[in-house]
């Protein structure tokens, strides 16, 4: 029995110094998203990615503040949610989103009166300043391939009232469910609906229409797809769609902390057109360059920035794919060495607590038949959730932010280690239970120095499965506001850019790979002779 409490102290000890050397370490490094001054949202679609690349540039060449980007936060309305809970400083809205129920409103379609309700409502709701436009509009539209728009003489949208009925159409995610311009709204105004709907990414549409997926297509207006696969869009002749002017939307607060920034964000009010960001977004979408490159050559050419700024891949577009993932990697390495460790904190921190609950349950689980089933039972429906759907439902119960992550990485750490905990004291030899009783000692002696040592190979196969599981669930994190290498992976398949998604998906595997072999060994070293 003693060389059996050496050995399980001995584990212990272990295992606790290796989670508190990587948890230090790893919180030890600095964050740059923690650090910045100012934090721009943007949603998935490029053109808001572009216009804070901008932003960043201007604001970090004129003033002695630092920035960083938050992408990838799904849709507009999570982008306010984002701002109102402090996740993020500022980012680029569209006068349109004043259809969606903030507030009431009045009913018009003027772009000035929906422009002045948009600054004006979300002043009193939010306390923002929402900036004069930025000179583009980028509302809906509906599209079809040029064989479809010649087939049924399709030019306006109330030339499909005949023939929807046997058409397909493929949707944002997030139109379906838009109150004042969404398809319920739309079906009512034009009369007709589609035989299916088909939701997904805005930037997977124009790739599914040109497949013949669907026949039709709900698109934005200055999308580059429609120009790469020349698409037709159609008229709204009856004018459902509310305009959508892009302006820049920023805290109160922090133009009060750094007045400064007002005159930087003025910049570039009128200064885009549709045309323009129409190319801006070809040259990401199409031509595969990095959104914070279309932004420096933008602010380069209009004298905004000097030319010394531009990165080594802007001065050789020529080169090889091997080298411009090099150039990435280079480039960015600050930003990717930043969202690995923030992953590997929200993973440690999940797994952490999980340890804490999840072993004391296992050993209530194994004391108490009955309530152990129950125990069992809801960390069971916990882990078969699919677990975007809990992030979803996180998000709505927590809020958006790294935080909400690590308790979804909790919860769903918290089975393997449960079950794993309780396996292995169900398989501590029932003789060797007995040999501790004889020898006079307690319930939780034995437990301590018995039971435990002997269930430990078990615990760290559990552990093994958590880490593995939370480092894949963790990846989702971008979906609620959280960061981590999913931010390169979700902007990678946004703007279909194969190097970004290599950027983040590999860091990624890797860690899985890393925490499997270190503790597959640890587990080997625990592992003590019954």
């Amino acid at each position: 029995m003693k060389v059996l409490n050496q050995k399980w102290s001995k584990a212990i000890r272990s295992l606790f110094t290796l989670v508190l050397v990587l948890t230090i370490f790893s919180v030890s490094v600095p964050s740059k998203a923690a650090a910045a001054d100012v934090t721009i949202g943007t949603q998935t679609f490029t053109e808001t990615k572009i216009l804070a690349e901008m932003y960043k540039a201007l604001i970090e060449d004129r003033t002695d503040l630092s920035v960083d980007i938050k992408t990838d936060l799904a849709a507009s309305s999570v982008v306010l949610r984002s701002i109102a809970q402090g996740e993020v400083d500022m980012g680029t809205l569209y006068s349109g989103e004043i259809f969606n129920g903030y507030f009431e409103i009045e009913d018009t379609k003027d772009r000035a009166a929906v422009l002045r309700q948009a600054q004006e409502g979300f002043d009193k709701l939010y306390n923002l300043k929402w900036y004069d436009p930025l000179g583009f509009e980028n509302t809906y539209t509906l599209a079809v391939r040029p064989e479809v728009a010649e087939q049924y003489g399709l030019g306006t949208m109330s030339d499909l009232e005949e023939h929807a009925g046997n058409m397909s159409i493929g949707v944002d995610t997030t139109w379906l469910e838009r109150p004042a311009d969404g398809y319920p709204a739309f079906t009512k105004e034009y009369g007709y609906t589609f035989e299916s709907t088909s939701p997904m990414e805005i930037s997977l549409v124009y790739q599914a229409v040109a497949d013949k997926m669907v026949d039709v297509v709900l698109a934005y207006t200055t999308d580059p797809g429609l120009k790469e696969f020349n698409l037709v869009t159609l008229e709204d002749d009856r004018q459902f769609f509310p305009p959508f002017d892009a302006s820049t939307v920023v805290k109160k607060e922090l133009l009060a902390k750094y007045p400064e920034l007002d005159e930087t964000l003025s910049l570039l009010i009128g200064t885009i057109d549709a045309d323009t960001m129409t190319d801006l977004n070809y040259q990401v979408d199409v031509n595969k360059m990095e959104p914070k490159n279309v932004a420096l050559m933008y602010l380069v050419d209009q004298g905004l920035l000097d030319e010394s700024k531009l990165p080594a891949s802007v001065m050789n577009p020529d080169a090889s794919p091997l080298q411009k993932f090099g150039y990435y990697i280079t480039e960015n390495a600050s930003y990717l060495w930043n969202m690995t460790w923030v992953h590997i904190v929200m993973v440690l921190c999940g797994l952490g607590l999980a340890l804490v609950i999840g072993i004391p349950l296992g050993i209530i689980s194994a004391r108490y038949q009955r309530t152990g089933r129950v125990i069992m039972f809801i960390t069971n429906i916990i882990q078969v959730l699919p677990s975007l759907a809990l992030l979803a439902l996180l998000m709505v119960l927590v809020g958006l932010g790294n935080a909400t992550v690590v308790v979804g990485l909790f919860l769903y750490s918290l089975n393997p280690v449960v079950r794993n905990t309780y396996v292995g004291l169900s398989e501590v030899n029932a003789g060797i239970k007995d040999a501790g009783k004889g020898m006079g000692m307690s319930p939780l002696q034995l437990l301590w120095k018995v039971e435990m040592p002997l269930s430990l190979p078990f615990l760290m196969a559990g552990l093994r499965v958590a880490a593995v599981i939370a480092i894949g669930v963790a990846t989702l994190a971008p979906l609620i506001g959280g960061d981590g290498l999913g931010r390169e992976i979700y902007a990678g398949l946004n703007q279909r850019h194969n190097i970004k998604i290599l950027a983040g998906a590999i860091p990624a595997a890797l860690l899985a790979i890393l925490a499997d072999i270190i503790l597959g060994r640890l587990s080997n070293r625990f592992k003590i002779a019954k």
